[in-house]
């Protein structure tokens, strides 16, 4: 029985080895990594089910319950559409294009919905104006007009000209987090965008440097901020936010009560490295990231970049990783249908998807599992 486990404990410590060695990705990490052995991880096969609503070019889009919010910026006067699931037809468009009065020239998807006392609402950010519009989608619905409930404006907080905000997530009343990205080259400042949190009563409370600041010069590699780029959701109590890398087989989850990072990677591609460019072997790995309360959901692709061409055909990704708030990997899930970007429904736990060549629309119900 020594013997067995001297061996069992000589494998580990080779694999860990194997691993770090001339991988250099851990001296720029603020946190411990820990490398994810998928032997151990249960591998299910799941059936989707079809909707009877077609994608038809609206783009990206977000569920709650019955609702599903399509974004795209080619529709004529509006940013979104709104579907309802059950009843297979359109309710109405939403939030207007233009430069009049309450119109935006630009806007993210819905990335995360809450309830208030006002109903169902999300979060507009408009960075033109530096303003961010709470959109209250069950009022819009019942009025048949968008309706925002609160308009903020952070032109006081101090970003710098050289900086913007993207992935705004809503954590609490008044307060919020954002993910702060430098949109030039300047001498001196680091490459790596960071989150940062802030009240509105206040400048910024709090910076989540994921990784470690590393000072512009010269010879400085400013596609860096490509390197580290990542698909992110936030836990629905605002108490974590994951991170989906998409040139590594690796998540981030920042906590942002404790402001504690931690870094988990698959170990049988652990090789592969974010800032040694030998190691760039080509290859996307997740291509998308939901959340819940208990798990994180990221679709795998762990293959060549595909041709994104005009007239191409989408890559059959049909790998979706579950994983725990402490970064342990607990199902690999095999879908019939291909899974290239998904959507979270948070009431019915359902996770949906469109497939970019057919615009038919399907799920996972993930209560079966």
């Amino acid at each position: 029985m020594k013997k067995l486990m001297t061996m069992a404990f000589l494998v580990g410590l080779f694999v860990l080895s194997a691993c770090d060695k001339g991988n250099q990705d851990a001296e720029y990490l603020n946190g411990d990594i820990s490398y994810i052995n998928k032997d151990t991880v249960k591998v299910k096969d799941v059936t989707s089910k079809p909707i009877h609503i077609e994608n038809l070019g609206y783009g990206m889009f977000s569920v709650y319950d019955s609702l599903i919010v399509f974004w795209n910026p080619k529709f004529s006067h509006h940013f979104f559409c709104i579907y309802n699931v059950d009843t297979e037809k359109e309710v109405g468009f939403f939030c207007n294009q233009g430069r009049g009065h309450h119109e935006f020239s630009s806007v993210a998807p819905v990335f995360q919905f809450f309830k208030t006392n006002n109903g169902l609402e999300t979060t507009i950010q408009d960075d033109n104006s530096r303003k961010i519009y709470f959109w209250n989608i069950s009022e819009s619905i019942s009025r048949k007009t968008t309706v925002y409930d609160t308009i903020i404006s952070y032109n006081d907080l101090e970003l710098g000209k050289n900086s913007v905000l993207s992935d705004l997530f809503y954590q609490s009343e008044n307060t919020f987090l954002a993910r702060k990205k430098s949109v030039y080259f300047i001498e001196g400042e680091t490459p790596f965008p960071y989150y940062i949190k802030w009240r509105l009563s206040d400048s910024i409370t709090h910076d989540y440097h994921v990784y470690k600041k590393i000072e512009m010069d010269d010879n400085a590699d400013f596609s860096l901020q490509d390197r580290v780029y990542s698909h992110d959701a936030i836990k629905p109590d605002g108490s974590k936010i994951v991170q989906a890398l998409r040139l590594v087989p690796q998540i981030n989850i920042i906590d942002t009560k404790t402001g504690k990072i931690t870094f988990h990677r698959l170990s049988d591609v652990s090789r592969v490295s974010l800032f040694d460019s030998k190691r760039d072997d080509g290859r996307v790995y997740y291509n998308s990231v939901q959340a819940d309360d208990k798990y994180i959901y990221a679709s795998y692709w762990g293959k060549q970049q595909w041709d994104a061409g005009f007239g191409t055909k989408s890559p059959f990704i049909n790998t979706i990783h579950v994983f725990n708030w402490e970064g342990q990997m607990l199902y690999e899930l095999k879908t019939d249908r291909t899974f290239f970007r998904i959507a979270l429904d948070p009431v019915r736990n359902r996770l949906y998807t469109a497939n970019l060549d057919t615009d038919e629309m399907y799920y996972i119900d993930l209560n079966e599992l």
